[in-house]
């Protein structure tokens, strides 16, 4: 299914399989970059210690290159969207988990073992909500799209007399609320949408300080919800980020959307192997 996969696709391109130089591959986690083995991502069932780098090269006979996706979007945005003309540069996406990529003069830092970029994964309240990776109040679990969504139907159902704005958006059913409906009501001037984008802006900021301070990155890209939300979002990460970063860290980074939109996914791919 994979190589029928690749040859639609060089085909849709109207190239000739001989023109083809190189095949990059830009995958869910957990994986190998060198071996190209990946290792059981949830969201490819099957794919259980998949040699899919020597599968690929096999088959079409050129190299191959797998990347972590996180990984290969910040390359991507690096190479020719927001963080362009930047040496230091640390992307996250903000959708059903929280992920990150860290390209530093040009490339991914991978860490001991291709763990790198977690950031997800940082634990900011050690009591707080669990998280899908077994431990409690890591970032994702307090600012994906799932954990607003959470967060959000807790107060609707705590403060229903003032929730009316939200509850007509996921249509009066108060398990129907998602992160999207949140953003909505706070573009709307609802009191409870713009305190629940506030409050994922306070905690965001607070992991983003914590990366700055580690990484001193010239500039920060946000993906998805970020890039919906705007400075409804985004005004609240810098105001956080500034007042808890160190000095001169937070002097120095840029806090801004993602620039690539829909075409990230196919120019992550790329990125590897231009």
């Amino acid at each position: 299914m994979l190589f029928d996969m690749v040859h639609e696709t060089i085909e849709l391109a109207g190239l000739e399989r001989t023109t083809i130089s190189a095949i990059g591959v830009s995958c869910g986690g957990p994986l190998d970059t060198e071996t190209g083995i990946v290792y059981s991502p949830p969201n490819l069932p099957g794919w259980d210690a998949l040699p899919l780098k020597a599968k690929l090269a096999s088959e079409f006979q050129v190299p191959v290159t797998i990347e972590n996706d996180a990984n290969a979007s910040a390359l991507a945005e690096y190479r020719f969207g927001g963080g362009r003309g930047y040496s230091a540069v640390l992307y996250m996406t903000m959708s059903t988990g929280i992920g990150g990529g860290i390209v530093l003069d040009g490339q991914v830092y991978h860490g001991a073992n291709d763990s790198a970029g977690e950031v997800g994964h940082q634990i900011l309240l050690p009591d707080g909500p669990p998280c899908g990776c077994g431990k409690r109040g890591c970032l994702e679990a307090l600012c994906s799209g799932p954990a607003i969504a959470r967060r959000a139907q807790a107060a609707v159902r705590n403060e229903k007399t003032s929730a009316t704005t939200l509850l007509d958006l996921a249509g009066g059913r108060v398990e129907a609320v998602r992160s999207e409906h949140v953003l909505e009501a706070a573009r709307q001037g609802d009191v409870l949408g713009l305190h629940l984008v506030e409050e994922t802006g306070y905690y965001m900021g607070w992991g983003i300080a914590n990366l700055v301070n580690i990484l001193n990155p010239d500039i920060v890209l946000l993906g998805t919800i970020a890039i919906a939300a705007g400075d409804l979002l985004l005004n609240p990460i810098r105001k956080t980020v500034s007042e808890f970063a160190m000095t001169r860290p937070a002097e120095a980074v840029k806090i801004a959307p993602a620039q690539l939109g829909e075409a990230l996914g196919d120019l992550a791919a790329i990125a590897l192997v231009v």
